[in-house]
């Protein structure tokens, strides 16, 4: 009888998948079919400026949700700071890129005391030195953030959950405070100003640089993963975290250090978002969600899903926007509804987990 019962279960389960499989299928041809019209009658300036912000949503989605994919698929936490690291990112470029920061924060720090504190200097390091120190600068936040508070909340989801949400409201007041509630603009070198311009469309520099970031910050993860002895660890762990830990690997520095690469991959996120839009210290709340919601398409935990899930949620997003002409809001909800309907009938995202059998 329960036999049965199992097997009638399974046939409905099966067959409510299917007809969710027929419904996506015909729901992504009608969207397909009615946009191919509408991409060939656009101008070569909204094309090329879908296209470039297309690119650039894209990378900064995929460095965020990479980062994501790392603690998760490494430590099984789910950072609810993650956004807030890659604010962090933006104001340390902020602070190393513009003469001005260095004077707001040593103002505000004197208006704590009741003291007026003037300076008429700051740092002016450039792009290039800004986006290693904010890797450096935000990989040091989440290491400390890992030892001190995540290590003892292991096993713990729903407390680790509430920790990193706390975690990342205390980061945003202390920007707060630092630098104030102004939005903070910035500027890009002068030589990555302009663009690429084939025939009547124009693709900024800037953008082609973004998309070189994103690619050497992959390289560098793969790398890191497959052809040094700590991505060997941290694959082991990966795997089979008791039978590690068994064998001698120190699974609390695997943690300490995966933890903190995945935090400085957010603040490099953060830094070429800098140079693209303004800065506040509530920005990391605005992708947080569209990182979480790349993760859970491209796979929990997998990489390579991570960084497809970004390039589609990205695209999507600027093509519904710029072709039909709606409010970027609703393509998001659009975009998410896509995504619920997809991982219903495929639950393991893009990329599946791949799990070994010892038996």
């Amino acid at each position: 009888m329960n036999t049965q019962a199992v097997t009638v279960s399974t046939a409905v389960t099966t067959g409510w998948r299917y007809r969710y499989q027929f419904l996506l299928a015909v729901g992504a041809s009608w969207l397909f079919y009615s946009m191919v019209p509408r991409l060939l009658n656009m101008s070569a300036e909204n094309f090329g400026s879908m296209l470039s912000n297309s690119i650039s949503l894209s990378s900064i989605l995929i460095l965020t949700a990479l980062g994501l994919a790392i603690t998760f698929g490494v430590m099984r936490v789910i950072n609810m700071a993650h956004g807030d690291l890659l604010m962090l990112g933006a104001y340390t470029a902020f602070f190393f890129t513009n003469n001005r920061a260095l004077p707001i924060v040593v103002r505000n720090i004197g208006n704590w005391f009741g003291a007026q504190w003037e300076i008429d200097f700051g740092f002016e390091l450039g792009l290039y030195l800004a986006i290693p120190l904010s890797f450096l600068v935000v990989a040091f936040v989440g290491y400390l953030m890992e030892v001190l508070l995540i290590r003892h909340l292991y096993g713990r989801p729903l407390d680790t959950l509430l920790a990193t949400w706390g975690v990342g409201m205390v980061l945003q007041q202390v920007v707060y405070h630092l630098f104030g509630p102004n939005l903070q603009p910035m500027s890009m070198p002068e030589h990555l100003q302009g663009g690429l311009r084939l025939g009547e469309l124009t693709i900024p520099w800037f953008r082609f640089f973004v998309v070189g970031v994103t690619l050497l910050c992959l390289f560098l993860v793969y790398l890191w993963f497959y052809w040094t002895n700590l991505g060997l660890k941290v694959r082991a762990v990966v795997q089979n975290r008791p039978m590690a830990s068994a064998m001698g690997i120190s699974t609390r520095r695997v943690d300490a250090i995966s933890f903190a690469f995945a935090s400085g991959l957010a603040g490099v996120a953060g830094c070429i978002f800098a140079h693209l839009y303004n800065v506040n210290y509530g920005m990391g709340s605005e992708y947080v969600v569209d990182a979480f919601i790349v993760v859970i398409l491209g796979g929990l935990g997998q990489i390579p899903g991570a960084i497809a899930g970004g390039m589609l949620i990205g695209t999507s997003n600027n093509i519904i926007t710029k072709v039909y002409g709606i409010d970027e809001v609703i393509a998001k909800v659009i975009v998410l509804v896509m995504v619920v309907a997809f991982i219903m009938v495929r639950p393991s995202g893009l990329v599946k987990t791949r799990e070994r059998s010892y038996d």
